[in-house]
């Protein structure tokens, strides 16, 4: 009979802390999750789930206009009111249908409210409207997750400013919002809030948005911004906000020093995020960490043997599709006790959900330069692919860097669907496989997935040479007609 508590206790009920704590139940621990607010976390309440709801809305507005030009006319009106409902209905639908106490509490595990701290390595006391229990555990996995930060801009904490955590919260329709940051918080909610007919204006240290991204196809994303009327000001930020009568007066301007005055009613801040270190009293078990979060190792330990770490909270990337695999680790490893799994750290896609969308995974042509890797780039345009085609989705672009061999070191889209196309490269790349591996598999016509094989297509083509063709009109004693070359971007 063991003399603590639980077997596993779980601190934190986001995305990585739900993966964990069922895991652990379903191997049989008794397991315990902590959570200060509410479970689901940021994806289901201020992230993933709210924002990808909102650019749905938006996008019917986008669509709407389209069908003008293909004989289809739609009248589209906003209630934004009615917009911000519908919104956060469904996070609630999501929440009640997969986060939930009651349904954790199916899957074995129970839900403890609270803010945990450590007193020492196998006890922590969780404390909630000044009534604090001690509980000890086996083993833990911290998943406390991560939070806006927040910049030292002038003015700004005084004039007040949106955050993720905040904007789906809203009841009026900014007139004028202006967004610092363009990585995909940033860009996602610029374009939502253009098409809900929101003046929007992106302010960005940074001389390119999703900085991260192959430059064509952030390119794409950036132009099709500017057609719906967004403003970018790059290689700029915000050098003081001050706030009279519910207008906010912003100097913007290179880092040198501000050379404009900017009017809006509202600001979002979206330049990254920092982990939820406070309260932890990390300190008090022994477990090493710094303001970027707990480090760990591929098996999601931390320097203690017997604690975990996953998410948001950790060193590593801010992706709940990450958390997720984090988790799955963490729980594996502390139940059986071993160095079971590991996470993946390599290849891990990424997706910008504007639209037209940006998705990678692996390497930037920029990326291998910097590594003086020889690689050769194959680009496919998305006006070759029959189902992109059909559904006047012309606009965008396959890029793939590989090696002579065909093994895939980084692979990139931009266009509708590019989220969806980009998995079947990260498949492929995670287990092995090639080019030719793509190009030789029966994919389903039409579909977006086609564009993968017929970008895998040109890596043949490339091998191909006029005097092979030579050799075999010559051996064959053929009478057709060579083409003079076949170029890429070729559909064969």
């Amino acid at each position: 009979m063991s003399k603590h508590d639980f077997d596993i206790v779980v601190i934190g009920g986001g995305a990585a802390g739900l993966t964990a704590s069922g895991i652990c139940a379903t191997l049989g621990a008794r397991t315990a999750l902590i959570e200060k607010h509410r479970l689901g976390g940021d994806c289901t309440w201020t992230g993933c789930v709210p924002s990808k709801s909102l650019l749905h809305i938006a996008k019917q507005i986008a669509n709407a206009r389209k069908a003008r030009s293909l004989g289809v006319d739609f009248t589209a009106s906003v209630d934004f009111e009615a917009v911000m409902k519908s919104v956060r209905a469904t996070r609630q639908r999501v929440y009640q249908d997969a986060d939930s106490p009651e349904v954790m509490q199916k899957r074995g595990v129970e839900v403890i409210t609270g803010q945990a701290g450590f007193l020492e390595p196998h006890t922590v006391q969780v404390t909630e409207k000044n009534v604090a229990q001690k509980i000890t555990f086996r083993s833990a996995i911290i998943t406390a997750g991560g939070s806006s930060l927040n910049i030292p801009i002038r003015g700004l904490q005084e004039a007040g400013f949106l955050t993720n955590e905040s904007i789906f919260e809203i009841e009026k329709q900014p007139e004028h919002l202006v967004i610092l940051g363009s990585g995909p918080i940033g860009v996602e909610m610029a374009q939502a809030f253009a098409l809900l007919g929101t003046r929007v204006t992106v302010i960005a240290l940074d001389e390119q948005i999703l900085i991260r991204d192959e430059p064509k196809c952030t390119q794409l994303v950036q132009a099709r911004l500017v057609e719906q009327g967004i403003q970018f000001h790059l290689g700029e930020t915000i050098h003081s906000a001050n706030k009279t009568s519910g207008e906010y007066e912003l100097e913007v301007g290179p880092l040198a020093g501000a050379d404009k005055k900017i009017k809006c009613d509202a600001i979002l801040v979206a330049v990254g995020r920092k982990p939820n270190l406070e309260g932890l009293c990390l300190e008090n078990a022994g477990i090493k960490c710094d303001k970027a979060g707990i480090p760990v190792n591929r098996q999601c330990r931390t320097n203690l043997r017997h604690i975990f770490a996953a998410g948001d909270i950790t060193t590593f990337l801010k992706f709940t599709h990450v958390a997720e695999n984090m988790a799955k680790a963490a729980a594996v490893n502390a139940v059986l006790r071993m160095p079971f799994f590991k996470h993946e750290e390599k290849v891990i896609p990424w997706v910008t959900y504007t639209d037209p969308e940006s998705a990678h995974v692996g390497k930037t042509g920029a990326e291998l330069a910097t590594q003086n890797a020889k690689f050769d780039t194959i680009e496919f345009p998305y006006s070759k692919i029959d189902r992109a085609v059909t559904e006047h989705e012309e606009e965008g672009l396959v890029i793939v860097h590989s090696t002579r061999s065909g093994k895939i070191l980084g692979a990139h889209a931009a266009g509708i669907h590019a989220g969806e196309l980009i998995g079947e490269f990260a498949l492929a790349m995670k287990n092995g496989l090639k080019l030719p591996q793509i190009s030789d598999s029966i994919h389903a016509y039409p579909t977006m997935l086609l564009g993968a094989r017929r970008t895998a297509d040109q890596y043949y083509i490339r091998l191909h040479k006029r005097w092979m063709s030579n050799l075999i009109r010559f051996f064959y004693r053929y009478r057709g007609k060579i083409p003079t070359s076949v170029g890429t971007r070729e559909v064969l």
